[in-house]
């Protein structure tokens, strides 16, 4: 028989070593810290996700964070600008005297600096002077940020004196993410009577890379002990082209990545979730232009559901048999929508804890088996 006692099978019985108790009850916490890796093609939305995740777990933006946020929606408009403008060289669109003075102003910008309020109207005229409007019209055939027109229309808002981003701000500013980004959070656990040792949460690491080409070499130093790896797709991407490579599509970037890694050895038995997202921008996108651009065996034409289920096959048929058959796996979302990364990520989690379920509680066993040990060894409460 082992310990007894009223409360878990490491709650303190008389003349217990506390060291040795909480190294036990450590180890069990270890078994309860996911590591989870999110990879996808640069602008798929990856870290739009982690931001949502770190709302949805009560890990709120310090103020160094929202400062930082703010100036990134300045760069954000200043980036989205010259692309436009840089578009209409190429497009042989021209402006006005006073839109040229702007334009002029915004290719030498200092990056450093916040717009004025006086400098942000002279861009707004710019943004909607015809020329800028029919060279975004032809977004697909330039690199150009996906939230483009959030940014316009709240530039107004953006240049106020003691700005400060709110959370859609926040989740919608675009920061380009460099290296390597962990996020840890906190998910609580519900009671398991089977297991009364259980901690209360489970403790997420989040991983957050780089997606763009120069970024993927740094991806090797995450793929130890991960848990799973959440696979972020850009659904628009079908109709953009890289930001490294406009002459490259994005969807065919997407799936060409995704079979590289889906195939690694090293994730031989990590399993992988689809985040297929941005789906609010392909809604509206695949009423403009179907798939068969980019895919010529397309024949669904302009229909949502049809085109939606095309994509996810393409992306199910580059990853091997054994990772196709995961039960929730794949996700339509739109990343900038709490709703949506709370309902799917909470399926991710379910899914996880399912999966490591055994192997956590046989691993809980052995630690138990070793508490009754020491426990006898040293004379405790075992009988």
């Amino acid at each position: 028989m082992g310990c007894t006692g009223s409360k878990g099978q490491f709650e303190t019985d008389e003349g217990t070593n506390d060291l040795d108790r909480q190294l036990l009850m450590d180890r069990i916490q270890e078994l309860y810290q996911f590591k989870i890796l999110l990879l996808g093609a640069g602008e798929s939305g990856k870290s739009t996700v982690v931001k949502q995740l770190r709302l949805i777990y009560n890990k709120k933006p310090s103020k160094q964070e929202m400062i930082a946020t703010g100036d990134s929606l300045h760069q954000n408009v200043i980036d989205c600008m010259k692309a436009i403008i840089y578009a209409c060289e190429k497009f042989g669109y021209t402006f006005d005297q006073e839109d040229q003075k702007t334009a002029d102003l915004i290719k030498d910008y200092d990056e450093g600096n916040r717009i004025t309020l006086e400098f942000g109207k002279d861009i707004t005229r710019l943004y909607n002077s015809e020329s800028c409007q029919k060279a975004k019209a032809r977004d697909d055939e330039f690199w150009l940020l996906d939230s483009c027109g959030y940014y316009m229309k709240n530039l107004e808002r953006f240049t106020e004196i003691g700005f400060m981003p709110s959370e859609e701000d926040c989740v919608m500013a675009r920061i380009r993410t460099t290296g390597i980004v962990v996020s840890p959070l906190e998910s609580k656990l519900p009671p398991n009577k089977a297991n009364p040792d259980q901690p209360k949460n489970l403790l997420l690491q989040m991983v957050d890379v780089g997606g763009q080409r120069n970024e993927r070499r740094k991806w090797i130093h995450c793929f130890d002990d991960v848990k799973a790896i959440l696979y972020i797709v850009n659904l628009a991407g079908y109709n953009q082209v890289l930001f490294e490579d406009t002459t490259k599509n994005r969807m065919h970037e997407s799936l060409e990545l995704l079979g590289s890694v889906s195939n690694n050895v090293t994730f031989a038995d990590t399993p992988i979730f689809l985040f297929l997202n941005k789906k609010d921008l392909f809604e509206k996108m695949i009423l403009k232009k179907d798939l068969q651009h980019v895919f010529p065996q397309y024949s669904g034409g302009k229909n949502l559901e049809t085109a939606l289920d095309f994509i996810q096959q393409k992306f199910v048929s580059v990853m091997p048999e054994s990772k196709r058959t995961l039960s929730k796996g794949v996700h339509f979302v739109t990343g900038c929508v709490k709703k949506d990364i709370k309902d799917a990520f909470t399926e991710v989690r379910e899914v996880l804890l399912q999966m490591n379920e055994k192997s956590i509680e046989e691993t809980v066993k052995k630690i138990r088996k070793e508490r009754e040990a020491v426990g006898q060894k040293k004379g405790f409460g075992c009988a």
